[in-house]
């Protein structure tokens, strides 16, 4: 806190005098032009004389005089008085009035000693916007080479995917324009990383360089230099240097042995640390749990999580159903007579099924005893896809705008037209039916089978040409529907409130014709696809 000499300096209040009539009375304005203190009425008579009438008269708080000694601002609380001291703990200038009424107990200093302080910092503030624009300029050059290194080896990448490519015959060249595509991708999302990067860097340094000509350009004598250091003091830590550059991780191109393995592997795989592989699904990041490819290597047909660690999967072309955990090992195995087609499970004991050979039954299998039952015959329809409602219902599609309900002992309840041709059907937890037809999907209600509405489903992979094929839906507890493209080797998300899909997974995260989605009991998403890959994907 100030002594009481200093109090009774700053409380001494300083008096002008009018430099034409010598008047102490109403002496509040200043002439830059004549360097003169003027009171009111000699003001009006200087502003209308006719040399001086185009002057810079200014109110005495305001002047700029050419002596060294800097001019307090008036205050605007006590009309008359000056801002001649400063509070430290209010960080304001103040006039006598205001230490006498508001800051008796504060630190306070006069505004010359405060002033020369604030000096000092000044030109701390402009090292350090100078010292900022060097390391700013250092990182945008590093970030230039990273950058060039960068699509170095996506050139040399490149060539090496299609030197071994024409090792292959023409059956391998869409899996080859695949990998291709992986590649533009990881190209494509770093040229975006490296142009906002050094947008970045050049807007700081531009906006640095006007803080330092701004700061070039103030009157260091004038009261301004405090709301100035002020200002810099707050603006120039958000300039952080320390923040460092992503660097992208380089991939490599691991070349495989030309033999009976998929033509994906055939080709070779891109390796990298895939730091593009998180997706955001309602402010949800997504992330692959693990992948792994069946034994059978065929088209995964169905998919019925048991927990969030195993799955029930039917295979194309193979009699029986196969329990894997999330890593592929095979856990169990069930021998049948014919190849089953899409499957559905009530608790972890049941699983119903249709088969792949167009028949007209459902079969249902007891995993207690690995016994299969005929659960029903819906002739003259035949059985497609399969789900089971909230009162465990077995609704089946029959690629007509016919949907078969059948109760737990096999016997028809009823029959919803849907209007359209349905293929593949997924029952939500509201009671409606989600319906797909191969291009469209459409939300039903059960009883009535009125369309409620049609999702619309934009594609934005380079390839928008309006052709679709969806495969086994399946939803999450929060009625989000999850649609497999095998078309345009897509997931698509559908949510419960909205008519607008947006994209799950696409070919940069590896899915290749993805046939079908499954979702467990913690909500993770297993994605099968062509060629017995399986993803499991986490949100």
């Amino acid at each position: 806190m100030a002594s009481n000499r200093s109090v009774g300096r700053a409380q001494e209040p300083v008096i002008y005098t009018c430099a034409l009539c010598d008047s102490e009375d109403g002496v509040r304005w200043y002439c830059n032009d004549c360097q003169e203190n003027l009171c009111n009425r000699c003001k009006e008579t200087h502003t209308r004389g006719r040399k001086t009438k185009n002057d810079d008269v200014v109110s005495i708080g305001k002047a700029n005089r050419q002596g060294y000694k800097p001019v307090p601002e008036v205050c605007k609380l006590h009309l008359g008085k000056l801002c001649d001291m400063f509070c430290s703990d209010c960080n304001e200038l103040i006039c006598s009035t205001c230490l006498s009424k508001n800051h008796k107990q504060h630190n306070w200093k006069l505004f010359e000693d405060e002033l020369s302080v604030k000096k000092e910092h000044f030109k701390e503030h402009m090292t350090t916007i100078a010292d900022k624009i060097a390391n700013f300029n250092n990182a945008t050059s590093e970030r230039h080479r990273v950058n060039k290194t960068f699509k170095d080896n996506i050139d040399t990448t490149r060539k090496e995917v299609n030197s071994q490519r024409t090792k292959l015959k023409a059956e391998v060249d869409s899996i080859a324009e695949a990998v291709l595509a992986e590649l533009a991708s990881l190209e494509k999302e770093e040229s975006l990383l490296y142009k906002k990067d050094i947008q970045r860097s050049e807007k700081n340094v531009e906006e640095l360089t006007r803080l330092l000509e701004k700061a070039e350009m103030t009157d260091t004598s004038s009261v301004f230099i405090i709301e100035t250091e002020m200002s810099l003091r707050k603006t120039l830590p958000l300039y952080d240097v320390k923040i460092k550059h992503v660097s992208p991780k380089q991939p490599s191109f691991v070349t495989g042995n030309i033999d009976r393995v998929l033509l994906t592997k055939m080709l070779g795989e891109l390796h990298h640390e895939n730091q593009y592989e998180k997706t955001n699904i309602e402010s949800k990041d997504v992330q692959r749990l693990s992948k792994f490819t069946v034994t059978q290597q065929n088209h995964i047909w169905g998919i019925c999580p048991v927990d969030d660690r195993h799955a029930w999967l039917s295979i194309r072309e193979y009699k029986g159903l196969v329990l894997v955990n999330r890593e592929g090992v095979v856990k169990e195995t069930v021998k049948l007579d014919f190849c089953p087609y899409m499957i559905a499970m009530v608790g972890t004991t049941d699983i119903f099924m249709t088969s792949y050979n167009d028949s007209t039954f459902v079969y249902k299998i007891s995993l207690h005893n690995k016994q299969v039952t005929t659960f029903a015959n819906i002739r003259p329809h035949t059985a497609f896809d399969i789900s089971i409602n909230e009162r465990d219902e077995v609704c089946v599609s029959t690629n007509t705008p016919d949907i078969v309900v059948l109760n737990q002992s096999g016997t028809i309840v009823r029959k919803v037209t849907c209007g359209m041709k349905g293929w593949r059907i997924t029952c939500l937890s509201s009671g409606d039916i989600a319906v797909s037809d191969f291009t469209n999907v459409s939300i039903i209600t059960d009883r009535s089978g009125t369309t409620k509405y049609k999702w619309t489903v934009e594609i934005n992979n380079g390839q928008n040409d309006g052709n679709r094929a969806f495969h086994k839906m399946s939803r999450d507890k929060y009625d989000r529907l999850f649609v497999p493209d095998s078309y345009n080797n897509l997931v698509h998300v559908l949510p419960r409130d909205s008519s607008q899909a947006t994209c799950f997974l696409d070919q940069k995260h590896g899915v290749i014709e993805p046939t079908v989605a499954g979702v467990d009991t913690c909500g993770n998403v297993w994605i099968g696809c062509s060629y017995g890959t399986v993803h499991v994907m986490r949100l």
